[in-house]
């Protein structure tokens, strides 16, 4: 479940500049602008996270496109880590961070 922490204002933003960048290195952070969802920043570590699993969806795909007899064992075991560790990921959807950021306003 989202925590309230998670989100921050523009403004407020724009005046803690230094201790966000330190918050999101621990926690993704959630940008409100208006009382809306703006954007959200995450770690580099979770941004690489993100840029490996896009490689693996492509293989993955291009894979897929080939019949079976072409993809060895190594390429399936490979795949089959990756994936598991992208299942993993804690993830929220739009519903629930909705619901965080009306519950931040709300007080």
């Amino acid at each position: 479940m989202l925590n309230q922490e998670r989100f921050i204002s523009s403004s407020e933003l724009q005046q803690n500049v230094s201790k966000t960048i330190d918050k999101v290195k621990q926690d993704d952070i959630i940008i409100i602008r208006n009382n809306r969802l703006e954007a959200a920043m995450i770690s580099i570590d979770k941004y690489n996270q993100f840029l490996e699993y896009l490689e693996w969806k492509k293989l993955s795909d291009a894979l897929d496109a080939l019949p079976e007899e072409y993809v060895t064992e190594s390429e399936a075991q490979e795949l089959t880590v990756i994936h598991e560790r992208a299942s993993n990921e804690e993830s929220y959807s739009i519903e629930d961070i909705e619901r965080m950021a009306k519950e931040e306003k709300n007080g």
